[in-house]
């Protein structure tokens, strides 16, 4: 942690800047929308979790999110953030629906929250306090609430209160309202979020930017915006400066890796033979690519320490995907080229190659366009009993962007099944005659659509069977003898039919 030390009358006293501290954060996004009753019922809560979440994700947050949850799934998901958060350096909470001052106190509604009175709501809300407890009582060095929370007030009677109560933020903690005490926020007013959540999402990518001034630059746009109606507060008592984007953030945990390898687009070469065989790799010149490659028979390997050998296999895949051919002749050969390479039981190099399938230089998960291109080989080593823990190091990183992944890494495997419906349709040839072509239709995963829908009737191409399962098995992140296709035609030998040009999955 860098520490830079500030003096004044008092004495001498130390403030932590994490702008330059690679951290992790982890955030829980809440957004319940679908209340019991017409007038209840909010129009963009979910949109807001939704948006807020894929921002935060973007900025390297890991992210559990819960939409339109009860009093007991909202309860069961509070304790597993706080469960996981104590594995974190910054931990996020964001709320957007009803929130209610009952007696002084805050609650936060689930959408089985009855509201027939303050006794009743209550007891079928979740306190604010509790979540704040739960944060505290974990080790985070920042903690963060953003409360967009005070929406119209559903069948109020005495006890309950329009807006939320003023609340202590306990060291290391800031608390963001979306309105001042006592008044109402708008579900409204920018587009499909809130004009609150609308300005945090137009202002969290601004870089460097501490988050005091952050929340100052969201408070005047919801000002102008709500035609001075609503303005947005804050309480804070953090110690040092927190950037959202200053690229502190990473998604990986608990590695034993340093953070220039980590976050390699950092790394700075130190001289060592090795390092320049990375430098030379990280070229995507061939002519230094593939003499830098043949230096890595002639090393010491006994001198490499973890953390190289963890960027050398992440190079190495990029390199190969970039078709220079000594790369790839390692992959075709690779269980073997990799077996001197161990360091005890541990496969350094081999989880540099599988972290940079789904991570980028800057240590956050892809989402999308994974590193796929070489899958089929790397995971041919995925049921080898001496390279597990690579698979179970891999899987472990993986594992809070479950969500994002269509087949999890793992050292029992599990079959991926994929349903294909192609669709038969009149067209028009080149010279304007009428033929029948097939088009593909639909791609569902356990019977949910995958497809992207956005790529219909716009730009296909003519493909075989086989020239479409090799771009749907990349784009899926999955080895294709895990695939297990069904689709409604049975020659597939001699099957051509129109595919988009675009991506063929949701994003």
């Amino acid at each position: 942690m860098l520490i830079s030390i500030q003096q004044n009358f008092v004495g001498v006293y130390f403030v932590p800047n994490f702008v330059n501290k690679k951290m992790n954060g982890l955030a829980f996004v809440v957004g319940n929308a679908n209340y019991e009753g017409e007038h209840n019922k909010l129009i963009n809560a979910v949109n807001d979790a939704n948006d807020f979440s894929a921002k935060l994700l973007n900025l390297g947050f890991v992210v559990m999110k819960s939409t339109d949850c009860t009093n007991e799934s909202f309860d069961r998901d509070i304790r597993k953030f706080s469960d996981e958060l104590k594995k974190y350096d910054v931990g996020l909470f964001y709320f957007s629906g009803h929130g209610l001052q009952i007696e002084g106190k805050n609650y936060l509604t689930s959408i089985d929250t009855s509201f027939a009175d303050s006794i009743s709501a209550k007891h079928t809300s979740i306190p604010l306090d509790e979540v704040m407890d739960y944060m505290q009582q974990s080790k985070t060095i920042v903690k963060i609430l953003i409360l967009d929370a005070c929406r119209n007030n559903p069948l109020p009677d005495r006890g309950i209160n329009a807006g939320l109560a003023p609340i202590y933020a306990p060291k290391g903690t800031i608390i963001a309202f979306s309105t001042s005490p006592g008044e109402t926020a708008m579900d409204y007013g920018a587009g499909r979020n809130s004009i609150y959540t609308g300005s945090l999402l137009n202002h969290i990518d601004d870089k460097n930017i501490p988050i005091e001034d952050f929340f100052k630059r969201v408070r005047t746009s919801v000002f102008t915006l709500s035609n001075g109606k609503q303005t947005s507060w804050e309480h804070t008592s953090l110690i040092g400066n927190f950037c959202f984007n200053s690229g502190q953030l990473i998604h990986s945990i608990n590695l034993p890796y340093s953070r220039e390898h980590i976050v390699d687009k950092d790394f700075i070469s130190k001289g060592s033979p090795i390092d320049e065989i990375i430098v030379s790799l990280k070229s995507y010149d061939w002519y230094k690519q593939n003499p830098a490659i043949s230096k890595l028979n002639g090393l010491n390997r006994a001198t490499i320490d973890i953390s190289t050998r963890f960027l050398l296999g992440r190079n190495l895949l990029q390199t190969a995907i970039g078709g220079e051919f000594a790369a790839n002749a390692i992959f075709n050969n690779l269980s073997n080229w990799l077996d001197s390479w161990f360091n005890g039981k541990e496969n350094h190099v081999l989880n540099g190659i599988l972290y940079e399938m789904y991570f980028n230089s800057e240590g956050k998960f892809r989402r999308t366009n994974f590193k796929s291109g070489l899958i089929d080989k790397i995971f041919e080593l995925e049921e080898n009993k001496k390279f597990a823990k690579s698979f179970v190091f891999i899987h472990n990183q993986l594992e809070p962007f479950r969500d994002f992944l269509f087949y999890l890494p793992s050292t029992s495997p599990v079959t991926l099944p994929v349903d294909i419906l192609l669709k038969e349709v009149e067209d028009e040839d080149f010279m304007g005659e009428n033929i029948k072509k097939k088009y593909l239709e639909s791609i569902k995963i356990h019977g949910t659509e995958v497809m992207n829908t956005d790529t219909i009737k716009k730009w296909y191409t003519t493909a075989t069977y086989n020239q479409f399962i090799d771009k749907l098995h990349f784009e899926l992140c999955v080895p294709i003898k895990r695939l297990r296709i069904s689709i409604n035609e049975q020659d597939k030998q001699n099957l051509i039919f129109q595919i988009p040009m675009d991506r063929l999955l949701k994003k």
